[in-house]
């Protein structure tokens, strides 16, 4: 193994660490099943945006970071179609299929952490941008699905919850202010500035801990676990990296969207599943073992990735 990979593999242990943590305080039940709600809510309201706020309008844009939210947005819909040919023979399991379908959302607060020890600033504001992409895919298409396949007799306002959804994600008007103010270059300093300096500081903890609470793997339906890792993670990946080729982006952005393009399976997933009435306990466990497998990858591919591209 070389220095510069034992290096990642140093900086990004505490992150792991936090989500063993967060995994600890749920099986000791400190943290119950309505506390870590509370712990996601925070992270996603609060200090996520902070986070997205900060590291965008200290950045400096370029053009090819403006295709990193389109590629959060096609490529999971691309998945959910791949995911929808593979699983034809599952329709007497619409619930479990729902998910899989759905699941295509990624855990945007997992990359946060890890790409800001990889790359500072820089590698969070690219992880930003593509979550852009991936939040109007998780307000639209992926409810959508979850309503289409699920069990809940809410009929009535699909379209109009899912543009709501998406027009008040903290995520996407976290990244339209901080884009907005790059451009600009107001400098983002004084009370506001620390303020958002200290949210951004208690962000990876709170998130990766938040993370760790969602640990769950179920024993059974190993197919179907298999079959949602090769797609999301494996065909994710791929796709990802052949797209910012396609799209003629390179360095840092090209790493980004392809190593973001691997994330786990994001807890929107089990927050449809409780509401549409979808295999809530499916969606916990593809979460929990695309998050043990998503630590591995996370360590080895953009090390891999920046010895060609950076």
């Amino acid at each position: 193994m070389s220095t510069t990979s034992l290096s990642g593999i140093m900086d990004a242990a505490p992150i792991v660490l936090l989500i063993a943590l967060g995994a600890l305080l749920r099986i000791t039940g400190l943290v119950t099943g309505e506390q870590r709600l509370v712990l996601t809510k925070l992270s996603y309201y609060v200090t996520i945006p902070a986070a997205i706020f900060t590291s965008i309008a200290r950045s400096e844009m370029t053009p090819s970071m403006l295709f990193l939210p389109l590629i959060g947005l096609v490529l999971p819909i691309v998945l959910a179609g791949v995911a929808y040919r593979c699983t034809r023979g599952m329709a007497d399991r619409p619930e479990a299929r729902g998910v899989l379908l759905a699941g295509m959302v990624l855990l945007g607060v997992f990359g946060y952490g890890f790409f800001e020890v990889f790359y500072g600033h820089d590698g969070l504001a690219r992880m930003a941008m593509y979550d852009v992409g991936n939040s109007i895919f998780a307000g639209t298409v992926a409810l959508w699905l979850a309503q289409r396949f699920g069990q809940s007799d809410g009929q009535d306002a699909k379209g109009v919850s899912g543009m709501v959804k998406v027009l008040t994600s903290p995520v996407m008007w976290a990244a339209v202010l901080g884009v907005a103010v790059s451009l600009l270059a107001w400098p983002v300093t004084g009370p506001i500035g620390g303020l958002l300096d200290r949210l951004t500081g208690a962000n990876t903890p709170l998130a990766m801990i938040a993370v760790g609470t969602f640990l769950r793997p179920r024993l059974g339906d190993a197919k179907l676990t298999l079959l949602y890792l090769t797609i999301r993670m494996g065909l994710g990946g791929l796709l990802g990296w052949a797209l910012s080729l396609a799209l003629g982006m390179g360095g840092l952005d090209l790493v980004i969207a392809t190593c973001a393009s691997t994330l786990p399976m994001g807890t929107t997933t089990l927050i449809y599943a409780g509401n549409e009435g979808l295999d809530a306990e499916l969606a916990a466990s593809l979460i929990s073992v695309s998050v043990i497998v998503g630590a591995v990858i996370i360590n080895v591919l953009p090390h891999l990735l920046a010895s060609v591209y950076l």
